[in-house]
């Protein structure tokens, strides 16, 4: 995306020209709750004052009504979409002014429009996918993406929920600051998005595999050549997973999964064999592992959205000259996205293999991820070792 240079007082509109999306219908506010403190929602000294008790079991309520609306609703419903999407912005709110350790008790209502809805401020313009700190109005559409990209309604209500997410990290950052990238807007609304992504996950509201798909989702948005906002592909994902590992800990469960590292996780499968070392524990373990990897061999001829990510300049100038100054380019970029595999480890010659990586047996300290210790450590030892005599087809590994 090209940045306006010419604009007179300009302040910092963020419109981001993805792809069409199917909008919500009609405009949404999510209303500040009330400071409050359990596992989700926590005051800053972690104690509820008696006389904001009412007030806080409310905002437990709403905030556990809106949990379970996420996970209960069934994404792959071609109506999901606004009731997720919705849903999801209310948390927003929620999140960045009762949750996030550096929560904003008095961040500004945003008002959520789609494709029909158009900017009070900023020249009042109509740019889908974009954020107005003047008015703090977002404008959210996936319109005609079934048409163009084929996608499933539950990767359209995950690519929603991402930019969403990445449309509130410029409305914290407009109203707070930036974190650790303070000359880095997209970056850290990028840190941010993450860490609500990895809140969500935390409390069972999305999926590894779904939260996988997100980010892979994520990662493919946006042009990264050099007059890009955006930093380069590697220092954007970086920014991402910085923002999870700051909201979530390694060692995450989450449905039978193991967050290994901010970056990977794994599920133990099958553990087999008897150790010929006198150790106990299985000789075999296999695991399937997500791991996120940057192609650069490989260019797209264009964005896939045909659109991109990015950040322009606007002033209080006409609508048409707010929007003439995003430019949709699409760009080639290195690709990178999480990649489901299957690790085989050697518990006892501490080496590891990954089908189809291309990469021959190693030592499990050659992981340059650190994701091969990390499993062997926890499921090569004697309390791990239950599945050990069941039978197992034989893989392709030496023995």
């Amino acid at each position: 995306m090209l940045i306006a240079r010419a604009l007179q007082h300009c302040t910092g509109l963020s419109l981001v020209a993805l792809l069409p999306l199917s909008a919500v219908a009609t405009p949404l506010q999510t209303a500040p709750t009330t400071p409050a403190a359990n596992a989700t929602i926590a005051s800053k000294s972690g104690r509820t004052k008696p006389h904001d008790s009412q007030k806080h079991r409310s905002a437990n309520a709403d905030l556990n009504e809106l949990l379970n609306r996420v996970r209960n609703t069934d994404s792959s419903d071609a109506n999901s979409y606004p009731i997720l999407i919705g849903a999801h912005h209310k948390l927003l709110g929620i999140y960045w002014r009762e949750v996030a350790n550096d929560r904003v008790a008095n961040l500004p209502l945003v008002t959520l429009m789609g494709s029909r809805g158009r900017f009070s401020g900023c020249g009042r313009t109509r740019s889908l996918n974009a954020y107005c700190p003047e008015s703090n109005e977002i404008i959210l559409s996936t319109r005609g993406m079934q048409r163009s990209q084929r996608f499933s309604h539950a990767k359209r209500n995950l690519l929603g929920l991402t930019v969403l997410a990445h449309e509130w990290g410029h409305h914290v950052n407009h109203h707070s600051n930036r974190g650790s990238y303070s000359r880095r807007e997209e970056d850290s609304a990028d840190w941010r998005a993450g860490r609500y992504l990895a809140w969500l996950m935390a409390n069972d509201a999305l999926s590894v595999k779904d939260f996988t798909d997100a980010a892979n989702l994520f990662f493919s948005i946006g042009d990264f050549h050099l007059e890009s906002p955006h930093n380069n592909p590697k220092a954007r994902y970086q920014a991402f997973i910085a923002g999870v590992a700051d909201e979530q800990p390694t060692g995450l469960q989450s449905d039978g999964w193991t967050m290994d590292t901010s970056e990977t996780f794994s599920r133990v499968t099958n553990r087999r064999g008897s150790r010929s070392d006198g150790n106990p524990g299985p000789k075999k373990v296999t695991a399937e592992v997500y791991r996120f990897e940057i192609e650069r061999g490989g260019q797209i001829a264009g964005n896939i959205f045909n659109a991109v990510l990015g950040v322009v300049n606007c002033g209080t100038g006409t609508s048409s000259s707010c929007a003439d100054a995003l430019s949709q380019q699409g760009k080639a970029k290195p690709d990178g996205w999480y990649r489901l595999r299957t690790m085989r480890i050697h518990c006892e010659k501490g080496t590891f293999d990954i089908d189809d990586d291309g990469i021959q047996r190693q030592a499990l300290k050659g992981d340059r991820k650190g994701q091969a210790t990390l499993i062997a450590e926890r499921a090569c030892g004697a309390e791990s070792t239950p599945e050990q005599a069941s039978p197992a087809p034989e893989d392709n590994e030496q023995a």
